[in-house]
C-alpha cells in the first residue's frame, strides 16, 4: 500500500503546475549567432540582443538560455533538436512554418567620418577617391551599387577584426568606415575607456546614412511564446528598459 501510495504522489508532483519539471517553468531555448558585439556576446551570455530577450520574456516569468551557432545553421537546428525559437531572422521570413514576432532589433550600416575633414558624402560615388575600410564581406553584403563603387578601388580594404577599424579611423589611416552604427559606438565606447589617455579617440566623427536599416524580429514554433515576446517587448519599450539596455552597450 506504501509502494502505491507513493506513485500516486510522484505522478501529482510531476503533473503539478508548481512542479520543478512543469513546461511552464522550462527555460525558452533560443538559437543565438556567433558573437557579434554589442548585440550577442557568446563567450559571456551578454549583449543587446540577448538582454532585451531576457528582459521582454521576464515580463511572463521566464527565463530564457542561448546557444550559440553559426546564422546559416539556424532554421534546419530548429526543427531537428528541442529549440523554441531563433533571435535573429529577417522579417521576410516566413517559411518552415514559424511564428515571427514583430520586429524588436534594428541593424544599421553606415559611413564614418572624422569631423573637420571636410568630406561631402551623399551617396557612393563622393567615396571613390577616399580610403575606406569596411567590415568583412561588406561588398558582398552591401548591394551591387555599392560593389561596383569600390571594384577596382586600391584603397578600399575589409577587415574581420571591427575593432581595427576605429584605429584606421582615428589614427588618419583611413578617411572613411563602413559598419553597423551600434557596432561602432560600443566599439568606440570601449576604446575610449581602455585608452583615456589617448585623445585621439576623442576626437568628433559624422554618420552618414547611405544604407537602409535591416529591421529583424524572432522566430517561434510556438504561437503562445511569439505572443508573449510580442507582449514583453512593448512593455520594456513602454516602461523605458528597452532604451536602457540599448544604451548601456553604447556609453
Amino acid at each position: 500500500m506504501n509502494f502505491l501510495i507513493q506513485i500516486v504522489i510522484f505522478i501529482v508532483f510531476i503533473f503539478s503546475p508548481y512542479s520543478a519539471f512543469s513546461t511552464e517553468n522550462k527555460p525558452v531555448e533560443m538559437l543565438a549567432g556567433l558573437s557579434k558585439p554589442p548585440f550577442v556576446i557568446a563567450e559571456t551570455d551578454k549583449g543587446m540582443q540577448l538582454e532585451i530577450i531576457e528582459a521582454a520574456f521576464a515580463k511572463s516569468d521566464k527565463v530564457v538560455r542561448f546557444t550559440y551557432l553559426p546564422l546559416n545553421r539556424h532554421l534546419d537546428v530548429l526543427h531537428s533538436r528541442e529549440f523554441d525559437g531563433i533571435i535573429t531572422l529577417a522579417a521576410q521570413e516566413k517559411a518552415w512554418g514559424i511564428c515571427l514576432s514583430k520586429p524588436y532589433i534594428i541593424y544599421q550600416n553606415v559611413v564614418i567620418t572624422l569631423e573637420g575633414t571636410a568630406l561631402s558624402i551623399n551617396n557612393f560615388d563622393d567615396l571613390v577617391n577616399l580610403k575606406v575600410a569596411a567590415f568583412k564581406d561588406a561588398a558582398r553584403f552591401l548591394g551591387e551599387k555599392y560593389r561596383e563603387t569600390f571594384k577596382n578601388s586600391s584603397s578600399y580594404t575589409e577587415l574581420a577584426d571591427q575593432k581595427s577599424q576605429i584605429g584606421l579611423l582615428f589614427s588618419g589611416r583611413v578617411d572613411a568606415l563602413v559598419m553597423d552604427v551600434n557596432i561602432f559606438k560600443h566599439l568606440l565606447a570601449k576604446q575610449r575607456k581602455s585608452n583615456s589617455s589617448r585623445a585621439i579617440y576623442n576626437k568628433k566623427y559624422q554618420v552618414h546614412f547611405l544604407f537602409k536599416p535591416r529591421v529583424y524580429t524572432a522566430g517561434f514554433k510556438s504561437k503562445q511564446l511569439c505572443q508573449q515576446f510580442d507582449q514583453g517587448i512593448k512593455a520594456i519599450m513602454d516602461d523605458g528598459s528597452y532604451q536602457k539596455i540599448i544604451d548601456s552597450y553604447l556609453n
